[in-house]
């Protein structure tokens, strides 16, 4: 369990921390990470036709 974690739980228990605020954050902030995209940053020499040493 990470820091972050503990403390979450512990202000909770502790009242101090909203579960039903707790839980509308979760999602916002999954709701980001599941929208975000991941692009590939360079050229495109992916793309094209590679010659290996032995087959010249």
């Amino acid at each position: 369990m990470s820091l972050v974690e503990f403390l979450i739980i512990l202000f909770i228990a502790l009242g101090v921390l909203d579960k039903t605020k707790v839980q509308k954050i979760l999602k916002y902030t999954s709701r980001l990470n599941s929208q975000q995209g991941r692009d590939v940053i360079g050229d495109n020499s992916i793309n094209e036709k590679w010659v290996w040493l032995e087959e010249e």
